[in-house]
């Protein structure tokens, strides 16, 4: 009963803060914008000669699913940070848990019952903008991916990542202290795909202390390798339906699945954080 009453407060807590109403909005409005360019785009391409309509049109749906799915890792990844740096510091710096804490609520019941309410909301924003931006590039061209769903999946656990991790800072220090270290750790991981890509080139007798420092940043925070496991679900159908060869690593896309081991660390990590969190609150002076 108190886990159902926080997730209530928790949801009435962020429409009066109006953050996630102004990103659905915004997020509907990107979408319509997407699909008026993504048209006048598709009616201004020729294929060559030796491509038909049809392989063509699966060629673009198949290349822009990519880009797009990033930009909802993107976005699903800032509105994390936004929405649930402050779900337990914001509160505490407010004075609204000493109103609340010495009801019989428990403290477990707290966290837990506001982690429960992000991640559902931030987990059906990331599947219907998702599914909008493939549902409309199978309008426009007939490509839908062929390992969707895995790839889904992983993009969810992208946030759960986030998520647990703001949710254990939120317990333990500000608001703006654990918002910098989410960035600032969501960052370093993205930048280390772009040093990992160019380290073999411009210092190969480093590639090795990059790769194991890459590994390191990946357990800290796998949100990026994660991304790069949902890239290769979404690129391994197509590049089998256009019968071409593979796309190399980039900081984007990627040659190889995500293993087994990170996603089950991911799960774990995404699961444990939380617990911490919901055992540190007990002993947080309010």
């Amino acid at each position: 009963m108190g886990l159902l009453l926080i997730m209530g407060f928790t949801l009435k807590e962020a429409i009066r803060r109006r953050i996630f109403l102004a990103v659905a909005v915004l997020s509907i409005l990107m979408l319509i914008a997407f699909t008026v360019l993504f048209s006048f785009v598709l009616a201004n391409s020729t294929p060559p000669s030796y491509i038909d309509l049809p392989t063509f049109l699966l060629g673009i749906g198949a290349f822009m699913t990519v880009p797009t799915t990033w930009l909802v890792y993107l976005l699903g990844s800032l509105l994390t940070v936004l929405l649930t740096t402050n779900m337990i510091s914001g509160e505490i710096e407010a004075g609204t848990f000493v109103i609340i804490v010495p009801k019989p609520l428990h403290r477990f019941e707290i966290v837990l019952g506001k982690w429960l309410c992000y991640a559902l909301l931030l987990g059906i924003y990331i599947v219907l903008l998702t599914l909008s931006f493939w549902a409309i590039i199978y309008w426009k061209t007939g490509y839908w991916p062929t390992d969707a769903w895995p790839a889904l999946a992983l993009l969810e656990l992208v946030i759960m990542v986030l998520l647990g991790i703001t949710t254990l800072g939120s317990t333990m220090v500000p608001t703006l202290v654990n918002g910098a270290i989410v960035l600032v750790l969501f960052i370093v991981a993205l930048v280390s795909s772009f040093v990992q890509l160019i380290i073999p080139f411009v210092a190969p007798t480093h590639a090795v202390a990059v790769q194991n420092t890459t590994t390191i940043i990946n357990l800290l925070i796998p949100t990026d390798a994660l991304w790069h496991g949902t890239s290769f679900f979404l690129t391994s159908g197509a590049l089998t339906l256009l019968q071409l060869a593979h796309v190399g690593n980039t900081p984007f896309t990627s040659t190889e699945p995500v293993t087994v081991a990170l996603v089950v660390w991911a799960v774990l990590y995404s699961v444990a954080l939380p617990t911490l969190a919901a055992w540190r609150f007990q002993y947080r002076d309010l």
